[in-house]
C-alpha cells in the first residue's frame, strides 16, 4: 500500500519505475529543487528488493552513492569493498593498487540488493520525493502544458500533471512500447545460475574472483557476515541437464569444486535456492524518444556477465540529472537537457555495449583469446588498464589501442 500521496495534481517530474535508476534520477532531480513523484506498480515494504541480481557495483558507479546521501553504504555493516581478480587462459590479472592511478580509495562494492533497494527508497522519501508504490501508470499524454500522467492504485484513477516524464520502468518497459522506442536485441549464448552460501572461506583481501573456464565464467563474491555468492555464466548446453531448482545445486557446487582457482565448497551451506535465467538477450533502446528520457534497464539491459546492470542504472539516472543542472523545466530547457543527456549517455555508457554484446557469444577463437590474455598478463600497465576497462572506468576504444600496440610489439626482438 502507498505510504505517501501527491498533494494536488501538479509536479515537476514524474518518474515511472521505482527501482535503482528511477530512485537515483528522482533523488538527483529532487536535489535540483524539483517536485518529484515516483510511480512503482509493485507493492513495497521495507524488505522489498530485486532478487534476480548479482549486485556487483563496479567502481565507476560507486561515487554516485555519496551524491545520493548514501555514503554510509560503503561501511562494513552494509557492503564489502572489493577489487576484481581475473583468472584467464593467459594468466592472472590482479592489479596491486587502485583501478586507475590517482584513485586509491575507489573500489568496487559487493552491495546486495536487499540492502541497496530499501536504502534508495528511504533516501528518496527523506529527500522529499513522493514514492507511490502499488500504482500503475496506464497512460501518458503530452500537450502544450506538458504531460498528463494517468495512474491507478487501489483507490482508483488519478491524474497528475508533470513538466517532465522519466521512463525507468525496466527491461519490459511499457513506456517504450507505448511511445515507439524500439528494442534492439542481441543474442546471449550463456545461462546464469547463482546462490548464496555460508561456510566458504574466501580470500583474506576480499577480492572478487572471476574464473574463465573454457567459454564459461565462474564468479566468487565475498559478502557481509561471512557469506559468499557463487555465480556461474555457462554455455546453455552445459546446464540444461542439471534438473530443476532442487536438482541443480549438486552439479553447480561440483562445477566450482572442479576449479583449482576457486575456494573450497566442501563445507558450503546454501542459504537460498539457486536463482538464474536461461535466456537473457541484450537489449538496447534510444536514451531519448520525443521528450521522454529512458534510464536504467529501460534504455540498456545487457548480459549480466558484464556486471554493469546496477552500475549503469545508477550512472544513467545521475547523467540525466546532471544534464538538467542549471536548467529550468521550461520547454526549451527540457529540449536542451535531453540533448545533453543523449550525448552523455552515448559518450559514457554506449561504447561499452558493443564489447558486452560480443562477449555474450561463445564462439571465440580460443588461441586468439589465450594470446590476448598472455599479452595482458605480461604487461603490468595493460593489466591495470584491463581492470579499469572491466570496472567501466576506461572506454573500450582507449583499451583497444593499447592492446593492439602491445600485440604488435609482442615478441619483437631488439635490433643489435
Amino acid at each position: 500500500m502507498s505510504t505517501s500521496t501527491v498533494d494536488g495534481s501538479q509536479v515537476d517530474v514524474a518518474v515511472v519505475g521505482g527501482s535503482i535508476a528511477g530512485c537515483v534520477a528522482a533523488i538527483r532531480l529532487r536535489q535540483l529543487g524539483h517536485r518529484v513523484v515516483v510511480f512503482d506498480r509493485r507493492a513495497m515494504d521495507d524488505r522489498s528488493y530485486k532478487r534476480l541480481c548479482t549486485h556487483f557495483i563496479q567502481p565507476h558507479a560507486v561515487p554516485v552513492l555519496a551524491a545520493l546521501g548514501l555514503a554510509h553504504l560503503h561501511g562494513p555493516a552494509w557492503s564489502v569493498p572489493t577489487k576484481a581478480v581475473f583468472v584467464t587462459p593467459g594468466g592472472l590479472v590482479e592489479g596491486p593498487g587502485p583501478y586507475l592511478p590517482g584513485q586509491q580509495d575507489l573500489d568496487a562494492l559487493n552491495l546486495e540488493r536487499r540492502v541497496l533497494d530499501p536504502a534508495l527508497r528511504a533516501a528518496a522519501r527523506q529527500q522529499g520525493v513522493r514514492y507511490l508504490d502499488a500504482t500503475t501508470v496506464e497512460r501518458v499524454e503530452e500537450d502544450r502544458a506538458g504531460w498528463m500522467v494517468e495512474a491507478r492504485d487501489e483507490t482508483g484513477l488519478r491524474r497528475i500533471r508533470a513538466a517532465l516524464v522519466v521512463a525507468a520502468d525496466g527491461r519490459r518497459s511499457r513506456l517504450a512500447e507505448a511511445l515507439g522506442n524500439p528494442t534492439g536485441t542481441h543474442p546471449n549464448d550463456r545461462a546464469a545460475l547463482f546462490g548464496y552460501f555460508s561456510g566458504i572461506k574466501t580470500r583474506a583481501d576480499d577480492r572478487s574472483v572471476f574464473i574463465m573456464n573454457e567459454r564459461d565464467l565462474a564468479c566468487v563474491y565475498p559478502l557481509i557476515d561471512g557469506r559468499t555468492q557463487l555465480v556461474l555464466f555457462a554455455e546453455k548446453s552445459r546446464v540444461e541437464g542439471w534438473g530443476g531448482a532442487d536438482g541443480r545445486l549438486r552439479p553447480f557446487l561440483d562445477y566450482f569444486a572442479g576449479l583449482a582457482e576457486a575456494p573450497s565448497v566442501a563445507d558450503a551451506v546454501p542459504e537460498s535456492a539457486l536463482l538464474g535465467y536461461h535466456d537473457y538477450p541484450n537489449q538496447l533502446r534510444q536514451p531519448v524518444v520525443g521528450s521522454i528520457p529512458f534510464v536504467g534497464d529501460a534504455a540498456m539491459s545487457l548480459d549480466p556477465m558484464s556486471g554493469v546492470g546496477c552500475g549503469f542504472a545508477m550512472v544513467s539516472g545521475d547523467l540525466l540529472a546532471r544534464s538538467f543542472a542549471n536548467r529550468s523545466l521550461a520547454r526549451d530547457d527540457i529540449a536542451d537537457g535531453l540533448a545533453e543527456y543523449r550525448q552523455r549517455f552515448e559518450d559514457v555508457l554506449l561504447p561499452h555495449a558493443e564489447g558486452i554484446c560480443r562477449d555474450a557469444l561463445v564462439d571465440k577463437d580460443e588461441a586468439t583469446q589465450r594470446r590476448t590474455f598472455e599479452t595482458i598478463c605480461g604487461n603490468p600497465q595493460l593489466s591495470q588498464q584491463y581492470l579499469a576497462l572491466t570496472g567501466r572506468m576506461l572506454l573500450p576504444g582507449a583499451f583497444k589501442r593499447e592492446l593492439l600496440r602491445a600485440l604488435m610489439t609482442r615478441g619483437r626482438t631488439p635490433k643489435k
